[in-house]
């Protein structure tokens, strides 16, 4: 009788232990890239135009599972907004104080990105009411993509550096 029970016992770990290693993994895009060319931006008033860049930001990550059962986990996605000092080799605070006519925390805060979908290297998403496709082109910028559709086109945004990631979420 102990020898039956020990192996039920060591049939089940087993099982269990199969069933967890099956799970898919779950991708997810993270990344950044820069939008814009170096410009000369005096973004703090001091009268001195630091070269900067104009960053975009990605985080999202599809649901998994169905809301309500075991193991769900709701979709999570973002969208920021930044600017880095090429010179200075940092991210740039409060920089929409340099145009002196923005709300700074509305602007470069978190914004939502849901109905996220992530296929193979491409995810779609919608933010700011629009449509997006970023393709994860493989290592660096060159060969990334982003397009946002705005319902009336798509408009492909040219990117000048970074890199975006769509893998295994960590």
């Amino acid at each position: 009788m102990r020898t039956l029970t020990l192996a039920a016992c060591a049939a089940i770990v087993l099982l269990c232990a199969r069933d967890a290693g099956t799970q898919p993994p779950v991708f997810e895009l993270r990344g950044a890239v820069s939008y814009t060319t170096v410009y000369r931006f005096d973004y703090n008033k001091d009268g001195h135009r630091n070269p900067v860049r104009f960053w975009i930001e990605f985080k999202a990550r599809p649901a998994v599972g169905a809301e309500g059962q075991p193991g769900y986990r709701p979709e999570s996605g973002s969208i920021h907004y930044y600017v880095f000092d090429e010179e200075k080799q940092q991210r740039v605070d409060k920089w929409l104080e340099g145009f002196g006519m923005l709300n700074h925390d509305a602007v470069a805060a978190d914004h939502p990105a849901t109905n996220i979908v992530i296929s193979g290297y491409t995810a779609t998403f919608e933010a700011f009411r629009m449509k997006w496709t970023v393709v994860d082109g493989g290592p660096g910028f060159a060969a990334d993509t982003v397009t946002v559709d705005d319902g009336f086109r798509k408009k492909p945004l040219k990117l000048y550096a970074g890199d975006l990631v769509i893998a295994p979420a960590k």
